[in-house]
Formats: structure tokens, C-alpha cells, sequence
């Protein structure tokens, strides 16, 4: 017996699919006494997925399916293939599922003749016909009445088994043009990008910042791999970002080493950096990791300095220094009667890496990271941990515009 085989991969899915097509391929095919094809399912594994545009988006978990089974034959001769004739006059060719390449490239080469059947030679209108081809290299085309008398093989039982063929051609998407939901992409990707939008905003934007009318960094790079209206240009120049796949580097390995910490969200991050690919719904998760490690860089950057931090003035000294806000921390509200006082604690660094603390009962101050101009008298040096700290009290703060790197 000659055996026919197609191995085509589908998402992995569908695989339930798969085996309720095939079983009830081979039900209909036993009905008519032909033998049942073996289905054989790899494990699972994730494959590129392109987008409409041919655009590698991201990976899907994929499997390979491999149907085999013996190429139905009575005293010689198969169908190898289908032709449907169309009011044109065109023939379309169908090769019988999983057709060894020697019938196969036998049917690609014979010549059709429109309307014949060469088993009852009557020339009349029909819409398909078969080839039949002998071991001894005949081929015959037959209209569908006269497949089963000429061959012996029973017709209805070969279309049945046709049907494996729109197994492999099917449509297993369902995303109704949308992405997969069982969509993955590369950690590595995701990192890059959101390090890449960071650079060009200037800073993290997070969704709760939308009154600012800024995108937030979560929403541009779920716009990077998913929104098909987003222009190239706009794409490119993400991708020409020159310091992003380091960054992204630095924030995996960062992220990694919050994995099994006692803050949930060090720890989720970190379990999201583990893997190679994350699902969309966790993008906005991972993303934030860009942001927290940034935060860690700017607060070791301020502790180094502060290690320089020497007293500054004399006590009842006016100073005004350009300075960086690098702590808001909300005390114990002091309370007058019925009247509550609100109170916050406000450090600066200057330049050199001095600091300065300011016990604040005003009604606003400045927010952290800001880049103000301190006007402040002397009140006391002081010393927390190791730092060198100078207290100021009547403080005048006013925004500066920050320093051009």
C-alpha cells in the first residue's frame, strides 16, 4: 500500500478541533469501508506570528499535526486528485490529501479535457471530475458517477477523507481580526520598547497621569505591537532608540532580583521577567518595571551623593541654593484645638550632594523630582545615619527650570 501523510502546524488551541475533525473524518470513511488515518500531535511549542502586515508581533504556542494513512487503492488504482470546472472554462486542481509527490506531480501534469469522462465517453456539463491513475502509470479522468464502477473505489468514502485537506488549509484564528488571545511576546521585546518610549517621553507616564494629556509608556507599547494605525515612522524611531536594549537589559536583571520578595509587586514583576514571553494582559505589569528601575537608579544616585553632603551656612544663616526634591514624606498632623495642622517632611540635594531638610507645615510643597530654587534660614546641622544634614525652617521654594543635560 502506498501511504499519504501531511504534516501542517495549527495553534495549539485547536487541538481539540483537530481530533473532532479527524475522528469524525474516519467515522464517515469507515462507512463506506475505507481504513481509518492515525493522528499524531507534537507538544506544544511557541512560533512566530505575524500580523496582517507580515509583521513578527509575537509568539503563539503552536503545535505540529501529522496525519498518515494508506492511500485508498482497488486492483491498482487511486484517485489522485479532484478538477472543478467552473462556467469559465477554468479547471481548479485538488490533490488528494496527503498525495505522495510522484501522483502528485502526475496530476499536476495531465491535461484536463472539459466535461469527459473517459468511463462512460460522454461529453455533457458537469461541474467536477476525477483523475484515476493505475500502478502501470494510466491515468483516467472520471466523472463522479463513474469513479466508483470504473475503480472501484467508493466515492462518498473519498470525499469524506477530502476533508483532511481543509484541516490543513482552515482558518484556526477566530480573532475576527483582531490578535490571538493565546498571543505571547518576548519579555526582552517589551522591555526594549517601553526603555525606547521612556527615552523620547522624557519620563514614565503611568495611566493614573492621563490628565496631563501624555500617553501613558503602558499604552505606547501596546500601541508598538497591536495598533495597526500606528504610523512606521513612528515605529522606527522606537527601534533607533540607541540606549534601549541595554536599559532593557539592566531593568530585566533588576526585575530578576525582586523574584521571591516580600512586595508583591517586586515579586510579580519578577515572575513575569522569569519567563521568555508574557501574555498582552500583563504588558502594563511588566512595562512598570522600567519605571521602578529607574527610581532605583536615581535614589542610589542621590544616596552617593549624599555621602558627600557636608553642613552648609551657619545657624540663622539665609540660604538659597538651586536644589532637587528627592523626599516628600507625610508626618503626624499636629492638632490646635479643633484645628488639625498638616505636616511633611521635605529633603533637597544641591549639586554637590548636600542635603537639606525642611520641617513643612504650608499648605503645598513641592512634589519629588522637582528642580526648585531653596531660600531657606539656618536652623540646626544634624546628622541621619552617616549623611550630613542641614535644617532649614522659613523656607521659600520656587520652581526653576531644570538643567539642560
Amino acid at each position: 500500500m502506498t501511504s499519504a501523510a501531511m504534516r501542517f502546524s495549527v495553534p495549539a488551541n485547536a487541538q481539540a478541533r483537530v481530533r473532532q475533525l479527524v475522528e469524525a473524518t474516519n467515522a464517515r470513511a469507515a462507512v463506506h469501508r475505507l481504513s481509518p488515518y492515525a493522528l499524531d500531535i507534537s507538544a506544544p511549542f511557541l512560533a512566530d506570528y505575524r500580523d496582517v502586515d507580515g509583521r513578527v508581533i509575537g509568539k503563539r504556542p503552536t503545535i505540529t499535526v501529522t496525519i498518515s494513512g494508506d492511500l485508498p487503492r482497488h486492483q491498482g488504482w487511486t484517485v489522485i486528485a479532484r478538477l472543478d470546472h467552473d462556467e469559465e472554462g477554468e479547471t481548479i486542481t485538488s490533490l488528494f490529501p496527503g498525495l505522495p509527490e510522484r501522483d502528485a506531480e502526475a496530476a499536476r501534469q495531465h491535461r484536463a479535457i472539459e466535461n469527459y469522462c473517459h468511463g462512460c465517453a460522454v461529453a455533457r456539463h458537469r461541474t467536477a471530475t476525477y483523475l484515476a491513475r493505475h500502478e502501470n502509470g494510466e491515468i483516467k479522468q472520471l466523472g463522479t458517477t463513474c469513479v466508483e464502477p470504473y475503480t472501484g473505489l467508493p466515492i462518498k468514502g473519498l470525499e469524506a477523507l477530502w476533508r483532511l485537506g481543509t484541516i490543513k488549509d482552515s482558518d484556526w484564528d477566530g480573532n475576527e481580526g483582531g490578535v490571538p488571545a493565546d498571543l505571547r511576546v518576548p519579555v526582552d521585546e517589551v522591555l526594549r520598547v517601553a526603555a525606547a518610549v521612556v527615552a523620547q517621553d522624557g519620563r514614565f507616564y503611568s495611566r493614573s497621569e492621563e490628565w496631563k494629556n501624555r500617553v501613558p509608556t503602558a499604552d505606547s507599547v501596546d500601541a508598538y505591537f497591536f495598533d495597526r494605525k500606528v504610523s512606521q515612522e513612528w515605529r522606527a524611531g522606537i527601534d533607533a532608540e540607541p540606549d534601549a536594549a541595554s536599559t532593557a537589559a539592566a531593568v530585566r536583571a533588576w526585575a530578576l532580583q525582586g523574584y521571591g520578595s516580600l512586595s508583591e509587586y517586586r515579586h510579580k514583576v519578577g515572575q513575569l521577567a522569569k519567563g521568555e514571553t508574557v501574555a498582552p494582559r500583563h504588558l502594563p505589569t511588566l512595562v512598570s518595571a522600567v519605571a521602578g528601575w529607574h527610581r532605583d537608579q536615581e535614589k542610589e544616585a542621590i544616596e552617593r551623593a549624599a555621602r558627600n553632603s557636608k553642613p552648609q551656612g551657619t545657624k540663622g544663616e539665609r540660604l538659597t541654593v538651586p536644589a532637587t526634591v528627592t523626599t516628600v514624606i507625610e508626618l503626624e498632623e499636629r492638632h490646635y484645638g479643633y484645628h488639625a495642622q498638616r505636616r511633611r517632611l521635605v529633603k533637597f540635594q544641591d549639586e554637590g550632594g548636600n542635603v537639606y531638610v525642611w520641617f513643612s507645615s504650608a499648605a503645598t510643597v513641592p512634589d519629588k523630582g522637582d528642580e526648585v530654587e531653596l531660600t531657606g534660614t539656618v536652623k540646626e546641622h544634624s546628622t541621619y545615619g552617616e549623611t550630613a544634614q542641614t535644617v532649614l525652617t522659613r523656607c521659600r521654594v520656587t520652581e526653576r527650570e531644570p538643567v539642560a543635560a
